[in-house]
């Protein structure tokens, strides 16, 4: 995973309301940066009986590990497929399901690699208030959802599980929580969003840290099919922990950068890409993120 009202402006409206759902932020294994619900789901403008689907593909990597020991790399490709729903102005509902391939390679050249289903994320979210215009300008609201333990572990030939870094996602239950905040008045879009992720244990007694992710983007539209997006999505979570102990290597803060672009292809087909770099590295231990890429589509019915 994205705006103003006059009678003579409604299409241009909706169109930058398709663009601004557009917009991008991430997620990966270790970082989890971003509310990774937004790309798909979360900003746009809700209103009665709107229906999206999307899809989005990213790709991303990471480094940890002690170099005089032992460093392993993660090269991650993750296919985000989402629908969702306003069955009022004020609720929307949504559905993100992922499909995961990874790679993992060792210092000593071993590697690994899995794909499948990832865990399932089901949202909502309530419209409190409306400020300006019939359907508003200053949106606020709150957010909630679950993230389900829909993934298989990943087996190698012989049968055998294969290590929890390389598996398609944690396979924990996570139950978030959050609020939002939108502006939308054409040329400009902005909107700034906080959640909390609790977790429980994943599969391989492997639990992910409880994390708080904040995500803030500005979007401004040049025409009524193309508009420039930058942003930053910050993540601050506790150490993993495999069996009760602490992973040195996890946890900590970081802040990424994101520039991108929209472009409105059909009349209600968006197209969208972009890229992330680390902007704030504050993370626990040997951890890395390198640049992430993103390309996706949204489609409204």
């Amino acid at each position: 995973m994205n705006i103003h009202i006059r009678p003579h402006a409604a299409a241009v409206a909706c169109a930058l309301a398709a663009l601004a759902a557009s917009q991008p932020v991430w997620s990966c294994s270790t970082c989890k940066c971003g509310d990774n619900t937004i790309n798909l789901f979360g900003s746009e403008k809700p209103f009665a009986s709107r229906l999206r689907v999307g899809i989005d593909y990213l790709v991303r990597s990471e480094t940890q590990g002690d170099p005089a020991l032992n460093v392993r790399q993660t090269d991650e490709e993750r296919l985000l497929l989402g629908l969702a729903y306003s069955p009022t102005r004020n609720l929307t509902l949504a559905v993100q399901v992922p499909f995961v391939s990874k790679t993992i390679e060792d210092s000593n050249r071993a590697t690994q690699d899995a794909e499948g289903l990832g865990d399932i994320d089901l949202i909502g979210r309530w419209t409190l208030y409306r400020q300006g215009g019939i359907s508003g300008r200053h949106l606020v609201g709150l957010r909630f959802g679950v993230r389900l333990p829909t993934t298989d572990e990943v087996t190698d030939a012989s049968g055998d599980v294969l290590d929890i870094d390389v598996q398609p996602d944690a396979g924990a239950t996570a139950p978030n929580a959050g609020a939002w905040y939108g502006y939308f008045r054409f040329p400009w879009f902005a909107s700034v969003s906080a959640t909390y992720f609790h977790y429980g244990d994943g599969h391989q007694d492997f639990s992910p840290g409880d994390a708080v992710t904040a995500s803030a983007i500005a979007q401004y539209g040049l025409t009524q099919r193309i508009a420039v997006q930058g942003g930053v999505d910050a993540r601050y979570s506790q150490r993993n922990q495999f069996s009760g102990v602490d992973d040195p290597d996890s946890g900590g803060a970081l802040a990424m950068a994101f520039g991108g672009i929209a472009v409105r292809a059909l009349q209600e087909l968006i197209v969208n890409a972009g890229v992330q770099v680390p902007l704030l590295d504050d993370l626990n231990g040997h951890q890395d993120e390198d640049p992430a890429w993103r390309i996706g589509l949204a489609y409204d019915f």
